[in-house]
């Protein structure tokens, strides 16, 4: 979801994350208004923090070193008795 999105529809964000319990505690705040700019605070949040962890595991997954499958496994020394 988009960040125009989580000022109108804060809940959307945690529900479209699967953190269902987030989601219904952010619907509650939405329909205080009162506590709506908290709600919206709290998914745009969740949303970045979305967005930071799929970036690391891309980075991760371009940025892995190659595995050698002629390399020798290392050598482990049994526990002495």
């Amino acid at each position: 979801m988009s960040n125009n999105m989580d000022i109108w529809f804060p809940c959307g964000s945690f529900l479209a994350a699967g953190r269902y319990g987030a989601g219904f505690i952010a619907l509650v705040l939405q329909l205080s208004l009162i506590l709506w700019p908290l709600a919206i605070k709290w998914a745009r949040g969740q949303h970045e923090q979305t967005q930071i962890e799929r970036l690391l595991s891309e980075l991760s997954e371009t940025h892995r070193p190659p595995v050698d499958p002629y390399a020798r496994p290392l050598k482990t020394f049994r526990k002495a008795a």
